[in-house]
């Protein structure tokens, strides 16, 4: 196939389409697309660090770029006299030469070849939702043996196009991972993701993944709430509590013991598309993992290595639970303000009022952190400046609402309630604004179900 990539660069010269590489996937954008300006950060090349750019100078800056990433040649060193371009291609006509297309297959397909030089690894993904997606083509792009626990629409799109990603506004060429309903199928792995929404994780799907666990798996449970583990080896009075609204009877505890637990939690946006499709629209950290005792470890570190290979950050932390705090009151509070003024985060910097409330509720719960002694690297001010700055972002929850899905945000609240009540912290301001929230969303449900029972 190799032997014919010279065609295909022609055929982009041809059209003025600058050539890419035919042994790798590409890390960005290969050309100009229509980007809102909404939180615009370029994607980097393989290694480097992810940067937030302004959206003005967006455009030229992959353009900057464009060279480096897609050959080692100068671009103008490939470029023919028309004529002669147009004659090759005539000349290859007559032969039996791959199209562009599946020159753009077999550039997916080896995004996953494996380097006998570097550690690999197999990995689980369970839900193929944005982010589930997300984390199986990186992880798949870094080598490792990779496969999707998918079902309905989702699998049979994985199942007979591919996974396919939208990074930096482009589309990728489908990626083919392993997908399947039946994690029996699967057998032992060494890492297994639980990446769906907080409201569907249960006991059901802790006793769904043991065919999947063995006596060295990693399991990394959703934390976009505080966790069934958080006491686990804590130093301190509430050493190896429960949390019983998180953990009915310890039964996460009993199917997920936390010693083969890693905490991680994502620091970016990403959205599905559509069965089997995910588009990633920004990076901030990327997944923060640790170990809950705040060790260095051999399975942290191979994984945020394999993350930092497929080309996203994974920052080895000391304190998950700090992580895991902060990104849970953030999620908590901005989208319960999102949910009840039904305002985009734009439409809410604009309104001083509902600032003030974001930044009410979220020193309220900032005085768990306190209690726990957990440090919070980044100030309330600094979070909302942060977070609002991406104007024309909508938070999950109202995106969840607008079409029709049930919210997590009760499963949320009950992490924090149940933390709050442990250490004796009240939270009226909170509280409130949850059962408002809630509110809503049982009216809609209730409005939905009228008229569709009227149609």
């Amino acid at each position: 196939v190799r032997s014919h990539v010279g065609l295909s660069i022609l055929r982009r010269l041809v059209r003025g389409t600058p050539p890419t590489s035919a042994s790798t996937m590409p890390l960005c954008p290969r050309s100009k697309r229509g980007h809102d300006g909404s939180d615009v950060r370029a994607y980097p090349k393989a290694g480097e660090p992810y940067k937030k750019t302004d959206p003005d100078k967006f455009e030229q800056k992959l353009l900057a770029d464009e060279a480096p990433r897609t050959s080692t040649l100068p671009y103008q060193s490939l470029v023919l006299p028309l004529a002669e371009a147009q004659q090759a291609l005539e000349e290859a006509a007559k032969e039996k030469v791959p199209l562009d297309s599946e020159l753009d297959a077999v550039e997916s397909s080896s995004c996953g070849e494996r380097d006998a030089t570097v550690d690999h690894f197999s990995v689980c993904v369970v839900g193929a939702g944005a982010i589930g997606c997300h984390i199986a083509y990186v992880l798949h792009k870094a080598g490792n043996d990779v496969t999707l626990v998918a079902r309905g629409e989702n699998l049979k799109a994985l199942q007979s196009e591919g996974l396919r990603m939208r990074i930096g506004g482009e589309d990728l060429p489908p990626v083919w991972i392993k997908a399947t309903d039946c994690p029996e199928q699967v057998g032992h792995v060494d890492y297994v993701f639980l990446t769906m929404k907080v409201s569907g994780y249960d006991s059901t799907v802790a006793k769904m993944i043991q065919p999947l666990v063995g006596d060295h798996t990693t399991i990394l449970p959703p934390t976009t709430s505080i966790p069934y583990w958080w006491f686990y080896k804590w130093q301190g009075q509430f050493e190896n509590r429960r949390l019983n609204q998180v953990d009915p009877c310890d039964v996460l505890w009993g199917l997920m013991p936390p010693e083969k637990v890693v905490g991680f939690t994502m620091w970016l946006s990403a959205v599905q598309l559509g069965p089997g499709r995910a588009e990633l629209r920004h990076v901030q950290r990327g997944y923060p993992l640790g170990e809950l005792d705040g060790s260095s470890s051999k399975r942290v570190e191979r994984l945020a290595a394999a993350f930092e290979r497929g080309g996203i950050p994974a920052p080895r932390v000391p304190c998950i639970r700090s992580e895991i705090f902060i990104k849970s009151l953030n999620s908590l509070v901005f989208n319960v303000v999102a949910v009840l003024g039904d305002a985009s985060n734009g439409t809410i910097a604009d309104a001083p009022e509902a600032v003030e409330v974001l930044r009410t509720a979220m020193q309220e719960c900032e005085v768990i952190a306190e209690a726990l002694g957990l440090t919070i690297a980044q100030t309330a001010e600094g979070r909302i400046k942060q977070t609002l700055s991406a104007r024309m972002h909508t938070m999950s929850m109202l995106h969840d609402l607008r079409i029709g899905k049930d919210l997590e945000l009760r499963a949320l609240w009950t992490s924090f309630e149940d933390l709050a009540g442990l250490i004796g912290v009240q939270l009226p301001l909170t509280k409130a604004l949850v059962g408002v929230a809630l509110l809503r969303e049982a009216a809609e449900r209730k409005q939905r179900a009228e008229a569709s029972g009227g149609s």
